[in-house]
């Protein structure tokens, strides 16, 4: 626990940063669950304050174009830092340049202000993009990332902060490689529509389901609530310097995801074939064993059981 915590009888301050995104509201919700006192940063870019339904300490702003000294104040009295804020794959209008403009130049700033304040703690979600992997092999913590995306580039670039910012001020640190994270109020408007917004919102409108190219190609998906407890073990726990997946190690193809979709629905619509993409024949997996090992976590939220909670909250 970071001794930051002992000065305000136990109390633990947490900030957010994407506060209001898909991730963000999660963790939010449950850290003050927990007892926590939050921070939440977001800019509504791709993220919608009306969706975090918990009291927070809302600030609005955007990290890009907070001065040094608003950082600061940003950070000031935070025990932990969990850094969401992102511009994500694949949004749609996100050039390579502001892609680099948040999630390195706006994340050092972020990064020094923390150290510069005190900040006992940083947890920092990077991204399976950071390998630079399309499979088969599955992707461990060890393997020498190759990114082949400016946003896979940016998110190990964060990583690398991380350890600059620990030798300039002592900042203990941990890194959560996120993998396919789904769940209720992944909302497609303001961001990249995953494979499950786009095709349960097709089956709403009792539209056919696309499965682009032959469908083969398999993802590994994670259940929000269970990231968030990664991240919350990331967080609270004794670690430092410490870089996990938080996937599942299951693969799944984009045939078999439609077919639960729809049996979860209850439809009787059969998917569409579309033109194949970037994505076809690749298999992005982790390995969960360095995080079942350091942090006895892995998911507990079966496929099927976390796409009927989707639905249902539709």
């Amino acid at each position: 626990m970071p001794p930051a915590a002992a000065e305000r009888n136990g109390r633990l301050t947490a900030l957010v940063t994407g506060a209001a995104g898909f991730i963000g509201c999660n963790l939010v919700e449950r850290l003050i669950s927990d007892g926590w006192s939050v921070r939440g940063l977001d800019d509504e870019r791709t993220g919608d304050w009306g969706r975090v339904k918990a009291e927070v300490d809302r600030v609005d702003g955007s990290l890009e174009v907070m001065s040094a000294d608003e950082l600061q104040v940003l950070c000031g009295d935070v025990d932990v830092l969990f850094h969401l804020a992102a511009e994500k794959h694949n949004t749609p209008g996100v050039t390579a340049d502001r892609t680099i403009e948040v999630n390195v130049a706006a994340t050092a700033r972020l990064f020094s202000a923390a150290g510069s304040v005190g900040v006992p703690k940083i947890v920092f979600t990077s991204s399976l993009y950071a390998y630079g992997s399309m499979g088969p092999d599955v992707m461990y913590e060890q393997d020498l990332p190759h990114p082949s995306t400016v946003y896979g580039v940016s998110k190990l670039a964060g990583e690398h902060l991380l350890r600059a910012t620990e030798r300039s001020y002592g900042v203990r640190w941990s890194v959560a490689r996120l993998f396919f994270i789904y769940g209720p109020r992944q909302l497609a408007a303001g961001g990249y529509p995953s494979v499950v917004v786009r095709n349960f919102e097709r089956i709403a409108r009792d539209e056919a389901p696309v499965v682009n190219g032959d469908g083969s190609q398999t993802l590994d998906y994670v259940f929000v609530e269970d990231c968030v407890e990664a991240l919350l073990r990331l967080g609270l726990g004794d670690h430092h310097g410490l870089t996990v997946n938080v996937a599942s190690g299951t693969s799944t193809s984009v045939n078999d995801l439609t077919a639960a979709m729809l049996a979860v629905t209850g439809s009787l619509l059969e998917p569409t074939a579309g033109p194949a993409d970037w994505t076809a024949g690749s298999r992005r997996v982790g390995s969960p064993d360095l995080a079942a090992e350091r942090l006895a976590w892995k998911t507990t939220t079966p496929l099927d059981e976390g796409l009927r909670r989707v639905w249902e909250a539709a």
